[in-house]
């Protein structure tokens, strides 16, 4: 179990992540939250990248800020911006990544290879990779010491839908027996994925709840209606526009409100991203009222 209880991580006066309390076990576990909400910087302190200002972070009950190769020694790693050597081919990239964390094992390196599906690719060098062949590789290198925690950051960027699907697939594998921390601020990468989903906003745990849990909790308040544009333009402020798709003269709306926000409006099922956006919505709204 990896522990996170009450951290804080400042920069001066600048809050990144402020009181975070996690309890996180085996599983694909989704952090989600806008640019600038602190994912990261969490990251980078379960990853002992930085030390938290305040606060303690235990891996089965062990310290991991007094100790951090407690964690090193169980961790896997990808950052977001992941870069590969390009004259290097996939398995001398993984040869001198294993050296640098004491793999001897030459077997391992071609099971890895086979494993993110780059074996055909092994002698190739990486400058010829696609963006998701590199995200592979990089996965590749987090497993090479079969870690207990595998940590991704916006591992989908940049990705075209094929390979992002690819991906999501050998992250859910990975799943089945270790602690997978997925960031990422695409909901579809997640929604079928993670087990629980930890929603971050201004450095604020939001909510760690599954993710039908946060469909649940959007129940009756999306709604679905066709309306001219000038129509549209004549909403009250309080409705929040989910979605806008041009349809002959007018545009079909998917809105948020707590009630029917206009006569022809119809209940839909939310989606994920609804359910998220309305939760941080809402967050927003909370916050503005607190300051007044």
């Amino acid at each position: 179990m990896l522990h996170i209880d009450n951290v804080y991580k400042t920069y001066g006066s600048r809050t990144a992540v402020d009181g975070v309390t996690l309890q996180l076990t085996p599983g694909v576990v989704g952090l989600v939250g806008h640019n600038g909400a602190g994912k990261s910087t969490l990251l980078h302190l379960l990853a002992t990248l930085t030390r938290p200002t305040r606060g303690q972070l235990l891996l089965d009950g062990q310290d991991i800020v007094a100790r951090p190769d407690v964690m090193r020694q169980r961790l896997g790693y990808l950052p977001q911006d992941f870069g590969v050597y390009p004259h290097l081919t996939a398995l001398e990239f993984l040869s001198y990544f294993a050296a640098l964390k004491g793999v001897r094992n030459a077997a391992r390196l071609h099971e890895l290879l086979a494993l993110v599906n780059l074996q055909d690719q092994a002698h190739q060098p990486a400058i010829a990779f696609s963006g998701g062949m590199r995200q592979r590789l990089g996965i590749a290198q987090a497993l090479l010491n079969d870690p207990d925690v595998l940590i991704v950051d916006e591992p989908t960027a940049g990705l075209d839908p094929e390979e992002r699907l690819r991906f999501r697939r050998l992250l859910g594998d990975l799943g089945q027996r270790r602690l997978v921390l997925l960031s990422t601020h695409i909901a579809s990468d997640i929604e079928n994925l993670a087990s629980r989903i930890a929603v971050m906003r201004q450095g604020r745990l939001l909510a760690f709840e599954s993710p039908q849990s946060f469909i649940e909790a959007a129940q009756g308040r999306v709604w679905r209606v066709q309306l001219s544009s000038a129509a549209a333009g004549r909403l009250p402020a309080t409705v929040q526009m989910l979605q806008a798709q041009p349809v002959g003269d007018g545009l079909l709306l998917r809105l948020a409100h707590d009630t029917r926000p206009c006569m022809d409006a119809e209940p839909v099922q939310p989606t994920l991203e609804e359910a998220l956006a309305l939760l941080q919505a809402q967050a927003g709204a909370d916050r503005v009222a607190e300051a007044a």
